[in-house]
């Protein structure tokens, strides 16, 4: 599995909607945030440069939201914004089906464990524009 250590800051500034995992699998909940989350982008007509990013956060919590396209307000009854703020990261481009994404985190982690390294939270997902081939 290719990756690699990024040693710069991330930040990112997102808008959109935290939920509880409680039990449930972070594909059925992301999912839903997710779909939640664009009726009301849409609603609004608000503008976002279209990539979705999953936030995992303490206490089995999770953040779905876009970037904003450009300047404008982020006071959207019903969502929130939240900063994402990285010193360095991992980062991994994966081009595969979808459904091996379960296999991927845990596959990630060992690598790093092996390396001395360990994952602190929040953790980042950004996902690219949709495309009908899953490996692309």
């Amino acid at each position: 599995m290719q990756y690699e250590i990024i040693n710069s800051p991330l930040h990112i500034t997102l808008l959109g909607l935290r939920g509880a995992i409680n039990g449930e699998t972070v594909p059925v909940v992301g999912k839903r945030l997710m779909d939640a989350m664009w009726g009301v982008i849409h609603a609004h007509g608000i503008k976002t440069k279209g990539i979705n990013h999953w936030v995992y956060l303490p206490n089995s919590e999770m953040f779905v939201g876009v970037e904003l396209a450009a300047a404008q307000s982020n006071q959207v009854a019903g969502l929130a914004p939240l900063e994402v703020s990285l010193d360095r990261y991992l980062r991994h481009i994966h081009k595969a089906p979808y459904s091996e994404l379960p296999q991927v985190w845990p596959q990630l982690m060992a690598d790093l464990t092996q390396q001395g390294e360990t994952s602190i939270l929040p953790n980042l997902e950004i996902y690219g524009h949709w495309h009908s081939d899953e490996t692309k």
